[in-house]
Parts: C-alpha cells; sequence; structure tokens
C-alpha cells in the first residue's frame, strides 16, 4: 500500500520531468551460454548461495509498484528463462503492473526444453530483447560459448507473429564487424530495433578491449550509406528510454540504434531500479543507495521502500557531484559483487553484509539489457 509519502514523492517526480521508473530484474547468474565479454561462470559466486526472489516476491513487488504507477518491468540474467519458474514470474508481474504494463526479457533466445514463446507471451510478456552477435553458426559459437543463431531466429520469428515488440542487442567487435553488420542488416525487412552496443572496458572484456572496441563514430561512418537519408524513430515509439538516436534508413521495416556506454554515455535521465536475484534494489549505480526488499517484503512495507527508491532518484537532480550524467555502468548482476568504492556523496544507507558500501566515480549507462 502507498505510504503517506507516496503523493507527495510521486508529486515531485513528476515535477522534476523525469522519465517515470521502471523495474530492472536480474532474476538469476546462471547462463547455458559464456559470452567471451560476459563469462557469468568466471564469478565467484556463480549460481547463488543466497535464495533468490520467489515469483510471490516478484508480484508482490510489482503490485506495490503499480501503486506507484510503475508500468514496465524488464527480465534479465543470466539467462533468465533458465528459471523453473519463470512463467510464473512473468504473470506474476504482469498482474502487479496492470493491464497496460510493459513486460519485457532479454535473452540469447535458445529457450529450454519445454518452454516456447507462446506461453510466455501467454503469461504477459510483452517485448522480447534478443542477444544476437552474428548470423554464422561457427561465429556465433565462438563469440557466445554455444547456441545457435538460427534457434535465436526461429524465436524472433515466433516473438513477431505473435505481436511483442522485439530488439536484438549486438555487441560490437573488430573481429565481427562484418557480423554485426549482417545483424543489423535484419532490420531491413524486419520490425525489430537492432542496437548496436559498444564494447565497456569492465569485467572478462577488458582482456579484449584493446584489440575489440570499435566506437560508435566509426560504425557510424562506415554505415554511412544506411544513414544518410534515415529518419529519426522515436524512442518511446519503440519502447526505448535509454539515451541515444535509432534511425530507420530509407524503406527499412526496422530502426538501428547505438548503446555507446565507452565513448559518448550521456546517461542523466537514468530511471532503472535495477533488483538483484535476492532481492537488492539499486535506484542508482553511482551511489550507494541500495535497499533489501526482503525484509520489507516480510513485514509488508514495501511502501516505504518504494519512498526510498523515489526519494534516492529524486536526490540525484540536487547532487552537484551527479553533473548530469553516469560513467560506467557496471551490471551488478551477483549480490556479492563487490561495490566500486569511492567518496560519498550521498548518505550511506544500510545493504547487506556481504556488500561493500561504496559509490562508484566511474562512468555508467542506462541502456536495457
Amino acid at each position: 500500500m502507498p505510504t503517506a509519502d507516496h503523493d507527495d514523492l510521486a508529486a515531485a517526480f513528476a515535477a522534476a520531468g523525469r522519465n517515470h521508473p521502471y523495474l530492472a530484474f536480474t532474476l538469476n547468474s546462471l547462463c547455458n551460454l559464456d559470452c567471451v565479454f560476459c563469462k557469468p561462470r568466471c564469478m565467484p559466486d556463480y549460481g547463488h548461495k543466497d535464495r533468490p526472489l520467489t515469483a510471490s516476491d516478484y508480484a508482490a513487488i510489482a503490485t506495490e509498484a503499480g501503486a506507484w504507477e510503475i508500468r514496465k518491468a524488464h527480465c534479465s540474467g543470466g539467462e533468465p528463462t533458465l528459471r523453473a519458474d519463470i512463467l510464473d514470474v512473468i504473470a506474476g508481474l504482469a498482474d502487479g503492473l496492470g493491464p497496460d504494463a510493459a513486460i519485457g526479457m532479454t535473452s540469447h533466445g535458445n529457450l529450454r526444453r519445454g518452454l516456447s514463446v507462446e506461453q510466455l507471451h501467454e503469461a504477459g510478456l510483452t517485448y522480447l530483447n534478443l542477444s544476437l552477435h552474428s548470423l554464422d553458426p561457427a561465429r556465433s559459437a565462438a563469440i557466445m560459448g554455444g547456441g545457435d543463431p538460427r534457434t535465436t531466429r526461429s524465436t524472433l520469428d515466433a516473438a513477431l507473429s505473435l505481436g511483442l515488440r522485439v530488439k536484438i542487442n549486438c555487441v560490437l567487435q573488430r573481429t565481427y564487424l562484418d557480423d554485426a553488420f549482417a545483424v543489423a542488416e535484419l532490420a531491413r525487412d524486419l520490425p525489430v530495433a537492432v542496437r548496436l552496443i559498444e564494447l565497456q572496458n569492465i569485467g572478462p572484456a577488458q582482456a579484449l578491449f584493446d584489440t575489440e572496441f570499435i566506437t560508435e563514430a566509426e560504425v557510424r561512418d562506415r554505415l554511412h550509406e544506411w544513414f544518410a537519408n534515415a529518419g529519426e524513430v522515436p524512442r518511446g515509439q519503440l519502447g526505448v528510454r535509454s539515451p541515444g538516436q535509432y534511425l530507420r534508413p530509407d524503406g527499412w521495416a526496422g530502426s538501428i540504434g547505438f548503446i555507446s556506454n565507452s565513448s559518448c554515455a550521456t546517461c542523466s535521465d537514468a530511471n532503472r531500479i535495477k533488483i538483484t536475484p535476492t532481492g537488492v534494489a539499486r535506484p542508482c549505480i553511482l551511489h550507494n543507495r541500495d535497499i533489501p526488499l526482503k525484509p520489507h517484503l516480510a513485514d509488508g512495507t514495501l511502501g516505504d521502500a518504494f519512498a526510498h527508491l523515489f526519494q534516492a532518484m529524486l536526490d540525484r537532480n540536487t547532487n552537484d557531484a551527479w553533473q548530469g550524467f553516469h560513467y560506467v555502468d557496471y551490471d551488478l548482476r551477483w549480490d556479492r559483487m563487490e561495490r566500486p568504492e569511492g567518496t560519498p556523496v550521498l548518505p550511506l544507507l544500510p545493504v547487506l553484509p556481504t556488500e561493500a558500501a561504496g559509490p562508484s566515480c566511474a562512468r555508467a549507462s542506462t541502456g536495457e539489457r
């Protein structure tokens, strides 16, 4: 239920002109692939030693979020479809946020046996982000450590046939640049938004960065013929909140956009509330305003937690250290991943004992996963 602060905070948030928040759930850290720039199994706590949130927990969080007029939830991982209860999770989010909510997921599209796009759609999924880095099976396997892009393409076609909005995430690497362009060209005939994502100099990608990184500017230059007479597609039309320009080349059915976390990230309107698998909500990457949701779920005080989350996001607007920019988006998928340390510029709030309590001073983005 909304708290006494609800109306005042909601009004203040609207007056600030910010995009209304959405929920960005990391459902798990498990993945049955092993992308070269991600390598989830290299994490020391891979698989989680703590109990993750349940489907009923997600439904309760979504119900409270709906009372705060949040109408979007995005699920990622790991590979979220590996959860045995994924259909119950999606249904709980859809029911909690209401009939007009956007419920999305990022997946590599190689769905486990017994799970289909049709089932996900029936549960409440409205859009799907597919990770696809090459259309060639051998080269795709070299990038992703397995899987089959033809299976991902079948998942894509099934999603489009059901009326789901589809975005394709493709990470740019010099060795596989022609592969990325072939993926992007899917938008010529399909009503999809292909997002070309700059490699980030973090985690396993640090070993690749010096040789594989290529900037948005260079890629745009190579694709100048596509973009010469392209029209811009409003991000709202695509259901995209992250910054960046989406262009539809003349005569194309879909669009191409960039998530440029490394060369030109300016994410002053970040609006994700990240929630880790074990229920730690993170309204800000740069500052430690984390709040564990499990105690509030147990005590029936989620309204207090959401009041904290909304206030933490509002505090960005009056924080001199913020300056309207984020720096690197540490993808904090694992609850025990150490928080980047720095000089606190916002009051620190209690976090789980296993987490470090420092804010980040490195660069971040709001690109959706």
